[in-house]
């Protein structure tokens, strides 16, 4: 028994520097997982960074595994071969908001994968649709308070309805979620007059703006944006202590091989640099955070007791 369980590890140890040796193999495509849908704010930074990949010789290879607000994609990267091939980019609703949001996970955000790069980090965007004359942020709450859980808003992610619900906190409103399985199919619903307001990230509602259909009523960050610099902050509108802004990250499966995780760290810093990135996130508004590896998971841990709380804290005071 003593022999064989030797003669395992001695293979594994094998397999593991070769597989490190060799990596990246450019015969050999390195997949994206994105756990959300097409046209996601996340599913463009993914496609930007597989462009850049591909420039540098490397094959890369976007697949959206939307769905249960992103568990499917978590779940599906955590089982996938920890060999270097398989990337996610995860966020805040994925990697640390499900943990309080949903009754159990099949992963540990923290313990099933390794981090690698910060992708971007990001403020949301709360808008109106057609269904209601609000064209102000008062407006909105005016219209709540007037109609007390009648107001909807579309939810597809954890981090967006966060948000909302921070906003509800501090402005003492009540408005009603309408889940959605992707951000997409929630800003269509927003256009088509089925829901009233959706938050969402700034290049989702972008191509929205210009028919009027849609109207961005305030961003959630702490100062206004570059790319719609007419839109008020929630903080400008009375909302004193509002700010919040998401982060988007690239992870491996934990098992990957300590030097192929260095390898695919340097190959995304490297491909962050990239004209499509940058015009990418600069379309976004948003901002990179060169954080290391180990800031990286400090962030994470820091997010999972700050959110955490917080959490605890809205839904302590709702009973």
């Amino acid at each position: 028994m003593l022999i064989r369980s030797l003669l395992a590890i001695t293979i594994w140890a094998v397999s593991t520097l070769t597989c490190a040796q060799s990596f990246p193999e450019k015969s050999r495509p390195i997949r994206i997982v994105v756990p959300a849908g097409a046209g996601s704010g996340t599913d463009v930074v993914a496609r930007a960074y597989a462009r850049a990949l591909g420039d540098a010789g490397l094959i890369a290879i976007v697949e959206n595994k939307a769905g249960a607000e992103g568990v499917i994609g978590l779940e599906f990267a955590k089982n996938a071969a920890p060999d270097g091939y398989t990337v996610v980019f995860s966020n805040l609703s994925t990697h640390v908001l499900n943990m309080y949001q949903q009754e159990k996970l099949p992963y540990d955000p923290v313990a099933d994968f390794t981090p690698l790069v910060v992708l971007e980090s990001v403020a949301l965007v709360l808008n109106a649709g057609p269904s209601r004359k609000l064209t102000s942020l008062a407006d909105a709450l005016t219209a709540a308070r007037a109609n007390p859980g009648k107001v909807t808003y579309g939810s597809s992610t954890s981090a967006t309805r966060l948000a909302v619900e921070m906003l509800e906190r501090q402005a003492d409103v009540k408005l009603f979620a309408v889940p959605y399985k992707t951000q997409a199919q929630a800003t269509s619903a927003l256009v088509a007059g089925e829901i009233d307001l959706l938050m969402t990230d700034a290049i989702t509602a972008l191509p929205f703006y210009k028919d009027g259909k849609v109207r961005p009523l305030a961003v959630t960050s702490r100062s206004r944006m570059p790319v719609m610099p007419d839109t008020p902050t929630l903080r400008e509108q009375g909302l004193k202590d509002y700010e919040f802004a998401a982060w988007n990250a690239a992870f491996a499966p934990v098992r990957t091989p300590p030097d192929v995780v260095e390898k695919l760290r340097a190959i995304f810093r490297e491909a962050g640099h990239s004209k499509y990135v940058v015009d990418v996130l600069k379309s976004k508004a948003s901002q990179t955070d060169p954080l290391s590896p180990s800031e990286l998971s400090a962030l994470i841990r820091a997010d999972v007791e700050r959110w955490g709380k917080l959490l605890r804290e809205m839904k302590k005071s709702a009973r």
